[in-house]
């Protein structure tokens, strides 16, 4: 089997791998392997080619993933966490809360920090933050 094949079994191997893991990094190599099957085309020894494969993946890699990565993150929103989306939901309260205490959000039991007044059983709260692993309420 001649040299272009093997350089497309390799640019097909490294794209799959980077359609799997959506890593953007693996990519590189496939165009490092289409750039030594141009190279083949034009004649160059597999040696010429195997440096072109690893100097254009090299270099593509450097230049080409942190450009990538930056973009993704400064695209795509973060996922809140379970207790951001509590931020602003009203709850009734299960038990008296004059500084702390525990309540219960979406069958989800949590420590309270009450900001305020006390709160009674049966009044209801705002979440207004967090704070580690408590959540900040209000009455209102």
């Amino acid at each position: 089997m001649g040299t272009v094949f093997w350089w497309l079994i390799i640019g097909s191997i490294a794209l799959l791998i980077d359609i799997i893991t959506s890593a953007f990094l693996f990519v590189w190599i496939t165009i490092g392997a289409i750039a030594a099957i141009v190279a083949k085309i034009l004649g160059c020894s597999l040696l010429t080619q195997s440096i072109i494969f690893i100097a254009v993946s090299s270099i593509l890699m450097l230049v080409g993933y942190p450009i990538v990565k930056r973009t993704i993150k400064s695209s795509v929103e973060p996922t809140p966490t379970r207790e951001q989306t509590y931020l602003g939901k009203e709850i009734i309260i299960d038990e008296d809360i004059v500084s702390t205490g525990s309540i219960k959000i979406d069958g989800v039991y949590w420590i309270a920090q009450n900001e305020g007044g006390m709160v009674k059983k049966g009044d209801k709260a705002k979440v207004i933050g967090i704070d580690g692993n408590k959540i900040i309420i209000k009455k209102i």
